[in-house]
């Protein structure tokens, strides 16, 4: 398994949820299509690992309208923000793909990170890449007409997922628009 974001090889990455000292790890099996992991306002104390599986960030308006943020697969870690200063989760995470994940509650945040050094800095670059990918998305939106959007859009998500079969409403709500667009 390899990390998209370092290229590095998970099965040696120290990373590895079980390398992780001052926390308690909880395996949670079996997550169907659908369910939802947390929800966006819920206080947060813990992150979570993708074992397998694929998890969908929705961060929801005022008005009950849903945007797809991010996506989570084998390998990664979720919802680890929250660790930085936030005291609840900026979005839903909602499991779009049968998924097995491991929460990852550490007992005292300052100690968990002292303790796992590489863990903090790989946090950290993760938070920037997030970012700044947060950033290109919306430079996008300000300079790409909603069709080359959608397109963009379908690219990235079947070149970089090809296992999920993506909805209208999906694409759509990645892209930034309206499913009717």
């Amino acid at each position: 398994m390899t990390d998209m974001n370092t290229g590095s090889d998970m099965s040696v990455n120290p990373r590895y949820p079980t390398d992780l000292k001052q926390c308690q790890l909880t395996h949670l099996h079996s997550f169907a299509k659908g369910m939802t992991v947390y929800k966006q306002g819920e206080t947060a104390k813990e992150f979570y690992y993708v074992n397998n599986g694929l998890i969908g960030l929705y961060h929801t308006l005022d008005n009950g309208k849903e945007s797809l943020v991010r996506l989570y697969q084998k390998g990664d870690y979720f919802g680890y923000r929250t660790l930085f200063g936030d005291d609840g989760y900026h979005c839903n995470a909602k499991v779009l793909v049968e998924a097995e994940i491991i929460r990852i509650k550490p007992k005292d945040i300052d100690t968990f990170f002292v303790e796992n050094p590489q863990m903090s800095k790989f946090l950290l670059q993760s938070l920037a890449n997030e970012l700044r990918e947060a950033e290109q998305r919306l430079a996008k939106s300000a300079y790409l007409r909603t069709l080359d959007r959608v397109i963009d859009s379908i690219y990235f998500l079947t070149e970089n997922f090809p296992y999920y079969n993506w909805t209208h409403r999906e694409i759509a709500e990645y892209a930034g628009c309206e499913t009717e667009t």
